[in-house]
């Protein structure tokens, strides 16, 4: 049963949360900045002569990454890692009644 309560309780907290991000972030110029310089096609040449084409994947990649922790897209991630940790909650208490039911 606690662990139910311990989902709601993360549930509450990560959109509280996630809203209180989204409303509060604002769009950074820095970043469109760099990543308007990364998406140069002379970068991506660059990029691509010295790693190949695995160094311009993994680059994008890790671009993609980053940008999870900025501004509004942080909010869609706090709320998405709350769903789950939620769900993992949900499954343990799930495991543990049923064990308990058992004895």
């Amino acid at each position: 049963m606690v662990a139910y309560y311990s989902a709601a309780a993360v549930l509450i907290v990560g959109f509280l949360t996630a809203a209180l991000v989204y409303f509060l972030a604002t769009d950074d110029a820095d970043v469109d900045a760099a990543a308007e310089i990364a998406n140069a096609r002379m970068y991506q040449h660059n990029l691509e002569v010295i790693g190949g084409k695995f160094a311009v994947y993994l680059d994008e990649f890790n671009r993609w990454f980053a940008s999870l922790w900025h501004g509004r897209a942080l909010a869609y991630t706090i709320a998405v890692l709350a769903i789950a940790i939620a769900v993992v909650c949900i499954r343990v208490g799930d495991l543990i009644s049923s064990r308990q039911d058992d004895s």
